[in-house]
């Protein structure tokens, strides 16, 4: 291989197909992202990334987890296992109204209006184009009884 191909080789083996991705932004200054990818080997794995800006550099600073498909079921059985936990031991209504203050007051320093949005986990996360981007989709295309999960996906246990 030469030199002048090399770079070229490594970039295609850097970018996997994106088979689903969602997102959303949240009350503070951070945005939170999931994309589920195919290896080159055909294995799938998941990206869960935070974004969070700089307020004095603007530099987006990035946390990456990557979960793999054999770890699928142990994982999102945890997910799970800590939503029902967050559900049944809520953050008290003291400390979520102290941060929605808090967030407003951010906000308005940052030439935001105040959203007035809870603190606490939303029943859908906010998804830009009314649901998860998945290449080769417009998001406008798809109905709302649309089955948003990617295929292969059961559905998450009640």
């Amino acid at each position: 291989m030469s030199p002048a191909s090399a770079p070229a080789a490594s970039q295609s083996k850097a970018e996997h197909d994106i088979l689903f991705q969602t997102w959303f932004k949240s009350v503070g200054p951070r945005t939170y992202a999931a994309q589920l990818k195919r290896a080159a080997n055909g294995n799938h794995f998941l990206v869960l990334t935070e974004g969070k800006r700089d307020d004095k550099t603007e530099e987006v600073r990035k946390t990456r987890l990557f979960v793999f498909s054999e770890d699928f079921v142990e994982f999102f059985k945890m997910l799970h296992d800590t939503a029902v936990f967050i559900k049944a031991n809520p953050v008290p209504e003291e400390v979520k109204n102290k941060r929605n203050r808090f967030w407003s007051k951010q906000n308005g320093k940052r030439g935001d209006a105040p959203s007035g949005k809870s603190s606490a986990p939303a029943a859908q996360p906010r998804r830009p184009g009314n649901g998860p981007v998945r290449p080769g989709t417009r998001p406008e295309s798809r109905g709302p009884s649309q089955d948003r999960r990617p295929s292969g996906f059961a559905k998450a246990r009640a």
